[in-house]
């Protein structure tokens, strides 16, 4: 009987997965991230197929200890916490799973952006300290421009929702979606117009080798200075130290933010040895971001909602089956 792990689990996926696979794989449950730092067991080592969270750190040097790996489902869209590179050259297979909450991340970006800009939280937290008139002069979204950057699953429901509130829509993406100009009436930009543009910049890009640092000091240079941004795609899209000193200098207005550079050092408990000196630079500056007030940091939750995180199992469970079966994996990396 072939040994799956799953790693960085909740109890009630644990459920899910017992209830349906009990019989057919040897199952062990591990509720922390799987990073280099981690010491792992024989039967880890010895394990056929693993399943992770975002939270994981999947490099050479992880991998690197299963010996018998074939087979990595990763229960997330993105997949820039694996080693693609190592993975191809050892034939080990990686699927993900995506469109299981398009809407979900997309109502999500919106829901911060509203709390940006009209400042709802500031204005509850201050009526709970007694302060019945708290200085929360806002913004309105209606007629102000929007740049999308990424226009995929997600990026195309932010337009939808974006014209819901009356929004001029420009977008940025290597690749173009016919649907968002002709269903939506946005317009292509580059992304130096886009930033020059736009009232609010929205980030829905995948992370890649070429979208690492996409916003940096050049573009935010271009930027309004009352432009506000919402980043609920990756934390390293965004060159934080670059970030930090715009909101310092008042460059920009406001930042909402559900990801965060480098955010494993945040949220693993056992960051060990594996911190580099660039890694605890960015720890410190986003640490120092979470306390400014014109910033919302919301701890990588976009995703979750009962109706999505059902699809990630669901989905997780196809791709296995599908692996078990021999037939063709449709969400192979």
């Amino acid at each position: 009987m072939e040994t799956i792990i799953f790693y960085d689990t909740k109890q009630f996926e644990r459920v899910f997965f017992e209830k349906e696979l009990f019989d057919k794989y040897n199952l062990e449950f591990k509720e922390y991230e799987l990073t280099p730092d981690n010491d792992i067991s024989y039967l880890e080592e010895n394990a056929e197929i693993i399943s992770v969270f975002t939270g994981s750190r999947l490099t050479s040097e992880t991998l690197y200890k299963f010996k018998k790996l074939k087979l990595i489902l990763t229960r997330s869209v993105g997949f820039s916490h694996i080693d693609m590179e190592y993975c191809n050259e050892n034939h080990i297979l990686v699927a993900n799973t995506p469109h299981y909450g398009d809407y979900t991340v997309a109502e999500f970006s919106f829901g911060i952006l509203l709390n940006l800009v009209r400042r709802i939280c500031y204005g509850v937290n201050e009526l709970k300290n007694g302060d019945l008139y708290p200085e929360t002069f806002g913004m309105e979204l209606c007629d102000k421009t929007i740049g999308i950057i990424g226009t995929g699953s997600i990026g195309e429901k932010s337009v939808k929702i974006a014209k819901g509130f009356s929004m001029n829509v420009i977008c940025y993406d290597i690749k173009e979606n016919v649907e968002v100009e002709e269903k939506y009436g946005a317009k292509y930009v580059s992304l130096d117009t886009l930033c020059k543009l736009s009232d609010v910049i929205m980030l829905h890009a995948p992370l890649t080798p070429n979208s690492y640092h996409l916003i940096d000091r050049d573009k935010i240079s271009l930027m309004k200075e009352d432009v506000v941004i919402v980043n609920t795609a990756r934390g390293e899209l965004i060159d934080t130290e670059a970030l930090y000193d715009a909101l310092l200098d008042n460059k920009i207005k406001g930042v909402a933010l559900d990801v965060l550079e480098y955010e494993e050092t945040i949220s693993n408990k056992r960051p060990g040895e594996n911190i580099n000196l660039k890694k605890l630079r960015t720890s410190l500056i986003n640490s120092k971001l979470l306390k400014l007030p014109n910033v919302i940091v919301t701890p990588h939750i976009a995703y979750d909602t009962k109706e999505s995180v059902n699809r990630i199992l669901e989905k997780t469970l196809v791709n296995l089956y599908q692996y078990a079966n021999g037939e063709e994996i449709k969400n192979l990396v």
